[in-house]
């Protein structure tokens, strides 16, 4: 006989039985439906709640641009209509003239933002050139420069560099000095982005208060207190525009972060990129904990520091490349 007990107080209302639990009653089929009922509604929860944060941060698109645009959507879509401009310059045979929408977008944004940011005057420069270019002057070399290919020489041996990155889980004491992690973000500022908005933002943290922002993702338990230095890379989902650019952070982010990692790297020290695949409330507290803008969408963390001496690491075989490269080449 089933025997239910409620108990009713000031805040809940509890429930206690002497049935058995449902998975030792419940057939097999049905637990297992059960679990894949649940999997499908935390999805479904989960981009709901991406959709949100992207709705409440997004650009506008083009079209939809006006004079109420400000911080980082003003910022996005300057940077996005000056380079523009760059690249239509850059073609090897640019159409004249062109970029009238973006030259009238452009003197209607421009007198809204901070007139001392460098982005402003990017965007003033590019303008001046545009116009000079779509009444008759040649490419201005300040907007799209002549590149030159001697100061871009290929690396005598790439495998020498390329094959001697791993991903270490056995650090040293050594700290990290903070002038080398500068430099590192400094190289990885060089990484391509879409329309070069650069919306990359990255939370560096040492010693026990980077234990404690590690403690914040899974797959680093069991080295995570002999980690020296911790960066989380994120991107400020402000600088895209509507529904085709809603995954384009994650693009860019993960673009910024291989870059961070090579130029670790090349300056000697050593690193471990770590999964970020988290639920939104995860997320959500670690942005608090960091005092990250809501805006920002968490692509990584990266364990930093210098591997002991004599460590190991994951042999992680590589596929051959057969295995991935897909050609075709005409005729």
């Amino acid at each position: 006989m089933r025997l239910v007990v409620l108990m009713r107080d000031s805040s809940s209302l509890k429930c206690k039985e002497d049935m058995p639990s449902l998975k030792k009653i419940a057939p097999r089929a049905l637990r297992r439906s059960l679990k894949q009922l649940k999997v499908r509604l935390d999805v479904r929860r989960e981009f709901a709640s991406d959709r949100r944060r992207y709705l409440a941060s997004m650009l506008p698109d083009d079209k939809s641009v006006g004079a109420t645009l400000s911080g980082m959507n003003l910022e996005a879509q300057i940077t996005k209509d000056y380079h523009r401009i760059e690249k239509g310059l850059a073609l090897q045979s640019p159409r004249r003239p062109f970029g009238v929408e973006v030259q009238r977008r452009l003197e209607r944004l421009i007198p809204l933002a901070d007139q001392t940011a460098p982005f402003v005057q990017h965007a003033r420069s590019a303008l001046a050139a545009l116009q000079d270019w779509n009444t008759g002057g040649g490419v201005a070399d300040e907007i799209s420069p002549v590149r030159d290919t001697s100061l871009a020489p290929p690396l005598p041996d790439p495998a020498s560099f390329f094959a001697t990155r791993h991903s270490v889980r056995d650090f040293s004491s050594r700290v990290v000095e903070p002038a080398v992690l500068e430099r590192a973000v400094e190289l990885a500022l060089y990484s391509p982005s879409v329309c070069n908005r650069q919306s990359w933002r990255i939370h560096i943290r040492h010693g026990e208060q980077a234990h404690e922002v590690l403690g914040f993702q899974n797959g680093s338990a069991g080295f995570r207190d002999i980690v020296p230095s911790v960066a989380v890379i994120t991107v400020d989902a402000r600088a895209f525009a509507g529904a085709k650019e809603r995954n384009q952070g994650w693009i860019d982010g993960g673009i910024f972060a291989m870059s961070f990692v090579w130029a670790l790297h090349a300056l000697g020290l050593d690193s471990c990129m770590l999964n970020m695949s988290v639920p939104t409330a995860k997320a959500d507290a670690l942005r608090r904990h960091l005092g990250a803008d809501q805006s920002e969408l968490i692509i990584m963390m990266v364990a930093i520091g210098y591997g002991s001496e004599g460590h190991r690491r994951a042999r992680s075989p590589r596929r051959d490349v057969s295995a991935v490269i897909e050609e075709r080449r005409a005729g």
